[in-house]
């Protein structure tokens, strides 16, 4: 009887292990058959994303000659880094005595500079001592900056934090880019035909995916909250300018004639003036050279949906189609560079102010270097003389904050030596082929020094 039992439960426990091999191949088999319908649609995917980037990619070597920039600079290889080729003893020693030698001669000039930079703005207002450009503000420092924008009153405040951003050696944020680029346009040069965008628009306006079909899809995810930031007809415009905050980078692009430039957008056969003040431009001032098609391209995204809202001729993917494949360029100039990481908010506010002073002058030179737009001492003065300005209107002194184009003049007058402007040996530069950033920033390979002395606020 037990034996009849224990074979009993030996039959189940065979059958039971039985049903779970059966069960077992049941599993591999639909997991098997899962894994070939993923494996193939995976091979789906990758077919449809390879004929996708192909497309794009023939869009994008259509739209790759939309930066226009001196030859030479074009052609450098900024990524590769410098290998020294092997040298003899005698040669290395020599070289070395040659970098020691122009070391102490750049320490030498830093020295005298900074001495003469320190008396020079000591003389800029003999008259009011009040508003030493080394004078200590107090914690509870405010200036609030009024003015007009889009038909309404608008205000910036620049507290203690912001006007420390003025001393050397920092960053300046946007509370300091926007103040002044609304000084200079409303108290300056009030120029009614200039529109100046706000940076946080730009930061909003911008992004930088690899593919260009990602940016504009990111792009018009923020097209309507974007098209709210602007109430003014931007085409009755002559100029529009964006300040762009690039990644802890300034720069900024001027539209030169923005109606023209989405007529020759929509019309590669459009005819241009022969007046060349009257077509329409993008240009675009780096202080570090950085070349970046996605930025202009973005731009004409803009602009372009801003032009269709009026003429409603266009769907969204014929506007793409517009931009990639138009062939208005976004002109580069070579301008003064920056040679440390923190001043290039200071240049970009420096070259607005000299296309603005004579616009005509750059739209006819378009191509050529512009290397002496003003002497490198004006970004270290700049940072004291927009003290001087916040001084002037926190304590109700305005017509004093209005003598700064004064005291430029003054600034140039003083420095017109050729030595007191950029230069960039263009042949060191692509012989020694080291990456950009490591040229500017470097004395041993340029000419253009950083003589700021450390001056507090």
């Amino acid at each position: 009887m037990i034996k009849q039992k224990k074979k009993q439960y030996q039959n189940k426990m065979e059958q039971l292990i039985q049903n779970k091999r059966l069960e077992h191949l049941e599993l591999l088999n639909q997991l098997e058959k899962l894994e070939i319908q993923q494996s193939t649609k995976a091979m789906q995917i990758i077919q449809t994303i390879t004929q996708q980037q192909k497309k794009e990619q023939d869009i994008e070597i259509i739209a790759a000659p939309q930066l226009v920039s001196p030859k030479w600079l074009m052609n450098l290889k900024p990524t590769m880094t410098y290998e020294c080729d092997v040298v003899t003893q005698e040669e290395s020693e020599l070289d070395q005595i040659v970098k020691h030698q122009l070391k102490e001669k750049i320490q030498k000039q830093k020295e005298m500079q900074q001495q003469a930079y320190l008396e020079l703005i000591n003389e800029l207002d003999l008259q009011s001592k009040h508003h030493a450009y080394d004078e200590k503000v107090k914690e509870d420092f405010k200036c609030t900056y009024q003015f007009m924008s889009q038909r309404k009153q608008v205000s910036i405040d620049i507290k203690y934090y912001d006007f420390l951003k003025l001393n050397p050696q920092n960053y300046v944020n946007d509370t300091i880019i926007n103040f002044f680029l609304r000084f200079i346009e409303n108290d300056i040069f009030k120029n009614k035909s200039l529109f100046i965008y706000n940076t946080y628009f730009c930061t909003r306006l911008l992004s930088f995916h690899a593919e260009y079909k990602q940016i504009y899809t990111q792009y018009l995810s923020n097209n309507q909250m974007l098209q709210r930031w602007t109430k003014d007809n931007i085409f009755m415009k002559q100029y529009i300018l964006f300040p762009l905050h690039l990644r802890e980078h300034w720069a900024v692009i001027f539209v030169v004639n923005p109606l023209q430039v989405c007529e020759q957008l929509c019309n590669n056969n459009y005819q241009l003036s022969t007046d060349v003040n009257k077509n329409g431009y993008l240009i675009y001032f780096d202080s570090l050279l950085i070349q970046d098609q996605r930025i202009g391209i973005q731009i004409k995204f803009y602009l372009m949906h801003v032009y269709n809202l009026e003429h409603k001729r266009y769907t969204d993917d014929q506007i793409y189609d517009i931009v990639m494949r138009s062939n208005v360029p976004v002109y580069q100039p070579i301008v003064p560079r920056q040679t440390n990481l923190v001043d290039c908010g200071l240049y970009m506010l420096e070259y607005v102010e000299r296309f603005l002073m004579n616009p005509y002058q750059i739209l006819n030179n378009l191509e050529q270097d512009h290397l002496k737009w003003f002497p490198k001492v004006m970004i270290f003065i700049k940072r004291i003389l927009i003290k001087k300005i916040l001084n002037a209107l926190s304590s109700g002194q305005k017509d004093y904050a209005l003598r700064y184009q004064e005291n430029c003049r003054m600034i140039d007058q003083q420095f017109t030596d050729s030595n007191q402007y950029d230069y960039i040996d263009e042949q060191l530069l692509e012989q020694l082929q080291v990456p950009r950033l490591q040229f500017h920033l470097s004395e041993d390979y340029n000419y253009y020094y950083d003589v700021s002395p450390s001056v507090g606020v």
